[in-house]
């Protein structure tokens, strides 16, 4: 069954992300839970600094679905060290996810984005829930 394939590719255009990553952003911006995380972590108001960062994610998502290899960055070193950042973001931010692919995307564009989201989304909970129980376990460093 090809649905357990890591990253399977499947027919995306770059506008597609675009307007998805655009879209997604401006409800993320909007969103009474992740709007003041991504407002301190980017900047409180739309403006060059919110561009930048659609651009990065679109890259990210290109580089997932379309295998162009212009994306610089790694989301899980950005998740963990925001500090604001918890699991039980992740399925917020995946609710918003999916409501805006539905709402953007053709229904079959939809689904395989959100399938993706989920998986992506789910390894970067399980990373950043790891980091935090190492933390309670050894706790901050000390410092002589």
């Amino acid at each position: 069954m090809t649905d357990n394939i890591p990253l399977q590719r499947f027919p995306m255009e770059r506008d597609d992300i675009d307007r998805l990553v655009r879209a997604f952003y401006a409800r993320v911006r909007q969103h009474e839970v992740l709007g003041p995380i991504f407002a301190r972590a980017i900047a409180p108001d739309y403006g060059p600094e919110w561009a930048h960062h659609e651009d990065k994610i679109a890259s990210f998502w290109r580089n997932a679905i379309l295998m162009d290899r212009d994306y610089r960055g790694s989301p899980m070193q950005a998740h963990v060290t925001n500090g604001e950042v918890m699991p039980e973001h992740f399925p917020i931010w995946l609710g918003v996810f999916h409501d805006t692919a539905r709402d953007v995307l053709p229904p079959e564009k939809a689904a395989s984005m959100s399938a993706l989201a989920e998986r992506i989304g789910q390894g970067l909970r399980w990373g950043l829930e790891s980091v935090q129980e190492r933390m309670a376990e050894t706790g901050p460093p000390k410092l002589r």
